[in-house]
């Protein structure tokens, strides 16, 4: 049998790469995919979903500004002693802000997708400091190794490594119980990016080069900005 003539070229395992324009598509698709991102939100939605986030991290921290310092001093906000229960409550409000006004306020986008980026984000944040500030009292209970410098930060190091991708494998059957679509991987890309999430966990490991930094003073602004990113994903 003749085949006809067309003037379609010919495709082979390097076609995609003769076409410029579809190239171009390919990547930009590719680069949306990576970044989690369909169609972006506009300048007021997203002041709106910041605005959000803010005010739900404050809220916790006039809380234990009051606990802590009493009424007279409510607003003394950076003056807040942070534990493992004050890092946690922090964070999740915050990610719990940033989501749910992103939910609020943003109709172009799908809801399921800003409450998967607030559950990842939940777990990234709480997960390894979790497993950081068990480790640390752990250590505190050891004689031999509670003042060890290198005992310490071995288990801040482990923590994280190993607290990261579990936060992603949690976060996975969390949002997909079923296995219906493809697992969120962790890349090292994304471990780098993710390291914000985990600064509660150098916080709750009190080792004295770390307070030095002082830390706790950036920490709200760093998990407003998780709960914003998980309000803004689409």
């Amino acid at each position: 049998m003749i085949s006809p003539v067309t003037n379609r070229p010919k495709h082979n395992v390097f076609s995609s790469f003769q076409d410029t324009a579809h190239t171009k598509n390919v990547y930009s698709s590719l680069y949306y995919k990576r970044n989690h991102r369909v169609e972006e939100s506009d300048v007021k939605t997203k002041a709106k979903i910041a605005a959000g986030s803010i005010a739900a991290t404050l809220v916790p921290m006039i809380y234990f500004a009051k606990k802590q310092n009493g009424l007279k001093k409510i607003l003394d906000i950076f003056k807040i002693k942070y534990e493992l229960k004050e890092v946690i409550a922090l964070s999740s409000a915050s990610i719990a802000g940033g989501a749910l006004t992103g939910i609020a306020v943003d109709k172009k986008t799908n809801r399921k997708q800003k409450i998967n980026e607030g559950v990842f984000q939940f777990m990234n944040a709480t997960v390894p400091t979790m497993l950081v500030g068990g480790a640390m009292e752990l250590i505190k209970d050891n004689e031999k190794y509670k003042n060890s410098k290198p005992v310490k930060v071995a288990a801040i190091v482990t923590g994280l490594i190993a607290g990261m991708p579990l936060a992603a494998f949690i976060s996975n059957i969390i949002n997909d119980p079923k296995d219906k679509e493809p697992d969120r991987k962790l890349t090292l890309k994304d471990s780098i990016i993710n390291m914000d999430d985990a600064l509660g966990a150098l916080v709750v490991a009190k080792i004295p080069v770390v307070d030095k930094l002082h830390l706790e003073k950036i920490m709200p602004a760093i998990f407003a900005w998780c709960g914003y990113r998980a309000g803004e994903s689409n």
